[in-house]
């Protein structure tokens, strides 16, 4: 789902596709996302990707790929993936209890001190200007936030501890799938395979898990 989305939302370029491998750049995120059907064409897509790119980004979508992009571009984090899709047409009903509403750059030191997943404060600004960040707010005070990636997966969720199990994150990504059902989007998210509470809330929001893994390195 995330390269069709690439290239449903007019944000993909293909490099190769065909029944045995598929290889699209997100030009947004600059991330390089590769399908193959073995290891002979995962390498036939892996020698398109040009050499020298420096603090590259790689999606890979079988195991055998990860070891060839690690060592052809020097990669060292591989974080392991389940993709989860809502395929319904549905809008969730949003609980009038929750005020959300699109974070603004008066915020941006806040989200980076709570955000232990991404270590990179230029590109929060950059998914707060996009107008891609959302917050809950309670007691005037941002209780939690979640937002859409550069590629257009929902992600960056965090609750604070103080506000946690009350239902803010199944709020917050409720909020973001009807946003995206909005846009025309389909609402996909990637989950570390070893997040067991988000992968809970994506069954329980009615999300497909995907029975294979998907791998972000860099």
């Amino acid at each position: 789902m995330d390269m069709l989305e690439v290239i449903r939302r007019g944000q993909g370029e293909l490099l190769y596709g065909a029944e045995d491998g598929v290889l699209v750049r997100d030009i947004p995120s600059g991330a390089y996302m590769l399908s193959a059907a073995d290891e002979d064409m995962g390498e036939r897509l892996i020698s398109l990707i040009p050499r020298g790119l420096k603090n590259g980004l790689y999606v890979a979508h079988q195991d055998f790929l990860k070891d060839s992009l690690c060592r052809r571009f020097g990669c060292s984090v591989i974080n392991s993936c389940v993709q989860a899709v809502y395929t319904r047409k549905t809008p969730w009903e949003e609980a009038a209890a929750y005020d959300i509403r699109p974070l603004d750059l008066s915020w941006l030191e806040s989200v980076y001190e709570q955000y232990h997943t991404v270590h990179d404060r230029a590109y929060l600004e950059e998914r707060i200007s996009a107008g891609m960040m959302y917050g809950v707010f309670l007691e005037g005070r941002l209780a939690g936030f979640a937002g859409i990636h550069a590629e257009g997966s929902m992600g960056m969720l965090e609750v604070a501890e103080e506000f946690r199990r009350r239902g803010i994150g199944e709020a917050l990504e409720k909020h973001l799938i009807n946003r995206m059902l909005e846009r025309g989007w389909v609402p996909f998210c990637q989950v570390f395979t070893d997040n067991e509470a988000s992968v809970r809330l994506q069954e329980k929001l009615k999300l497909r898990i995907g029975r294979e893994k998907v791998y972000w390195i860099s």
